[in-house]
């Protein structure tokens, strides 16, 4: 029997998820954001946790704590105007830099959950990920 209330009261596993961002050329706040599955990622209805850094010669690195292990994908943009949004063009291409995790760059249409997802599973886990400065060019 009290086993089995103990088991009620059972902590879920969570641990310190750190983003390592890399080929930042620009200046402007960087939003990071963590999703969950579901549809039309990156869906604010989806968003575990986000966070704001900046580059420094280069890079990035942000530390979200307690994220529950599991499978997530993360979106990143970086606000080179500080209007607090990625700017988009024609056809929805993005204007500023932005990533996704697994390094996915988006050809013909958005990203999905299914290309960008990760499992985290160990606590101080690093997310490397690179910025896309231009949907055309080579960064």
């Amino acid at each position: 029997m009290l086993l089995a209330s103990l088991s009620a009261f059972k902590v879920e596993d969570k641990g310190a998820m750190k983003v390592s961002l890399s080929n930042i050329k620009s200046t402007g706040k960087i939003h990071v954001a963590v999703y969950r599955a579901g549809e039309g990622f990156p869906n604010q209805k989806l968003k575990v946790k986000s966070l704001l850094g900046e580059g420094i010669n280069g890079k990035c690195e942000l530390s979200f704590d307690e994220i529950p292990f599991g499978q997530y994908a993360i979106a990143i943009y970086q606000d080179e105007n500080g209007n607090g949004e990625l700017d988009k063009g024609m056809f929805g291409i993005p204007e500023e830099p932005f990533a996704f995790s697994n390094n996915f760059r988006p050809r013909f249409g958005g990203p999905s959950f299914e290309k960008c997802k990760f499992d985290f599973n160990k606590n101080d886990q690093v997310i490397r990920i690179e910025m896309i400065n231009s949907f055309f060019g080579g960064d």
